[in-house]
């Protein structure tokens, strides 16, 4: 039995994977997930009568996407997987997007990471990564991939005149992927930002200053 945890985004995602059935909540949460990660955890298992004793492997999105999400997220996954032994796996936001779809040549993940960048994958038809995962403008993305035939972009930005779709995550075509990963120790385990958080930006550019 697995749990599943994505508090990657303003979606509170949690499932419970059993005999290759899902039992899903998800939730809209915005800047809340801290509020309700755990209480939604406790009601999928009370709804479909499992204990936490139960679960055998955690699998976690721990990045690129919200900050403060990834977090709660992660520090979840991390303590579960201690407290009870647990194998634990991490999963890439961007690559669980690319899962989720079928039937292209390409799927280009992308989360908006404002001033006109994004965070961004290329994956091919087998979800080989084609190009790492990076911080990285729109107007360089674009160049990459404007001459892609057969092409999926998922995410929340479109690449000037590639329209995007919002990910509707596959937890179960996720899970099948992964479910053979040796996983990592909890302590191992932490967010993917991809890129320094504001306040760390600023602080470093004010010691160059210095120096």
């Amino acid at each position: 039995m697995t749990l599943f945890i994505d508090t990657s985004s303003s979606y509170l995602n949690v499932a419970i994977i059993k005999n290759n059935i899902v039992y899903e909540k998800k939730i809209e949460s915005i800047n809340s997930h801290s509020d309700y990660a755990i209480q939604t955890i406790e009601s999928l298992f009370n709804d479909n009568n499992i204990k936490p004793k139960d679960i055998k492997t955690i699998m976690v999105i721990n990045g690129p996407g919200s900050f403060t999400g990834l977090r709660i997220g992660v520090t979840i996954a991390k303590t579960y997987a201690w407290s009870f032994n647990l194998k634990l796996i991490p999963i890439s936001t961007l690559k669980a997007y690319a899962l989720s779809y079928k039937g292209y040549d390409y799927y280009v993940s992308v989360i908006d990471a404002r001033r006109n960048f994004v965070y961004a994958s290329i994956y091919n038809s087998n979800y080989d990564e084609l190009f790492k995962e990076t911080y990285i403008s729109i107007d360089e993305l674009y160049e990459k991939i404007k001459n892609f035939k057969s092409i999926k972009l998922i995410g929340n930005k479109n690449i000037k005149d590639i329209e995007s779709t919002l990910p509707n995550l596959n937890i179960f075509k996720i899970y099948t992927y992964y479910k053979y990963e040796e996983g990592v120790e909890p302590h191992f385990l932490v967010p993917n930002y991809l890129k320094k958080v504001e306040a760390e930006e600023k602080l470093e550019d004010k010691n160059d200053k210095r120096i």
